[in-house]
């Protein structure tokens, strides 16, 4: 079993896959929350600051109430090497820890919530493989003459065993809820401001309410006849949520968003389309003519004026030879 979690060992450090895809969940939760946080204009910190606050109160509430339910003993609270991390109990402190947050950042938290929401389930839906590894999170053994491969059954501890005992892969249902529940808040962006968070937290904690009655009860405390620890819990958080969606539906909040910058009120999430360009102007002016029209060429003038002709020579008046001489 401790061979098939370790990534690799050297002397008393040990890396293992389920701390790796506790990691990659949180990676994810924070890179798809800083892109809706960019593409939303919103407080730019917002998906870093969430993460320092939810993870570590997460950390606590899951352990604080895998205790309580009795999956773990208190003396292993801080054994973090032992599987047990009660989602409802992470989810209600990191949720607590991020609404203080909000407000003492001057956001709101309704926008906050519907923001971090997909990044969330998407972080949980990779998390959620830590479990394959821990062989937790997983119903009945598989009896025989049932089909025994994954998805519909996974490794139990006592595989390694005997090589023989799978069960129900629980998580794996888990999983695709998370994932779907991701893809929902992000189809659900454009709706009233806290309806993402509502409507997603809603319906992630009605299916781990039926999902608990799959679950292997045998490390899980019952109380009140067959209903488990968890589902108490469950059903005080879903009665929250009812009574908060049944207010706001008749209190709805203001359509202008608050989880900009402080100081700047955040535009909405997409401004009207505007045309990408006005009509199309003629580039150019009609063309003009270049030049005038030609006018036709004065005639030209001699360089120097037309020679007179030379005045007829005057016949001489005196006769000659005396012709016409008076007497």
């Amino acid at each position: 079993m401790d061979s098939f979690n370790t990534v690799f060992a050297t002397g008393s450090v040990a890396l293992t896959w389920n701390a790796v895809m506790l990691a990659l969940g949180i990676l994810t939760a924070v890179v798809v929350s800083g892109i809706i946080v960019k593409k939303r204009g919103a407080y730019k910190d917002l998906a870093l600051d969430a993460c320092i606050v939810g993870i570590p109160l997460g950390i606590i509430g899951g352990r604080l109430f895998s205790a309580l339910s009795g999956k773990i003993a208190f003396s292993a609270f801080f054994d973090l090497s032992q599987s047990g991390m009660n989602l409802p109990g992470a989810l209600l402190f990191a949720g607590i820890g991020i609404a203080v947050y909000a407000r003492i950042k001057k956001l709101s938290a309704a926008d906050v919530f519907d923001i971090l929401a997909p990044g969330a389930f998407f972080g949980l839906a990779v998390g959620r493989w830590s479990d394959f590894f821990l062989c937790d999170g997983l119903g009945p053994v598989v009896g025989d003459g049932i089909p025994k491969f994954f998805p519909l059954a996974t490794f139990t501890r006592q595989f390694f065993t005997d090589h023989t005992t799978v069960a129900y892969a629980v998580f794996f249902l888990d999983f695709l809820i998370c994932l779907a529940l991701g893809i929902t808040a992000l189809l659900l962006k454009k709706r009233s401001r806290g309806t993402v968070t509502r409507t997603t937290i809603l319906l992630y904690l009605f299916c781990e309410f039926v999902l608990e009655w799959l679950r292997d009860g045998e490390t899980r405390q019952i109380v009140f006849g067959q209903v488990r620890f968890n589902q108490i819990v469950l059903i005080f958080m879903l009665g929250f949520f009812v009574g908060l969606s049944l207010y706001r539906a008749k209190h709805p909040l203001s359509a202008q968003a608050s989880a900009a910058p402080e100081g700047t009120a955040d535009a909405p999430e997409e401004a009207p389309e505007q045309p990408e360009e006005a009509p199309e102007k003629p580039e150019e002016a009609p063309e003009q003519p270049e030049e005038a029209p030609e006018q036709p060429d004065e005639p030209e003038q001699p360089d120097e004026e037309p020679e007179q002709p030379d005045e007829p020579e005057q016949p001489d008046q005196t006769p000659e030879n005396g012709e016409g001489e008076q007497a």
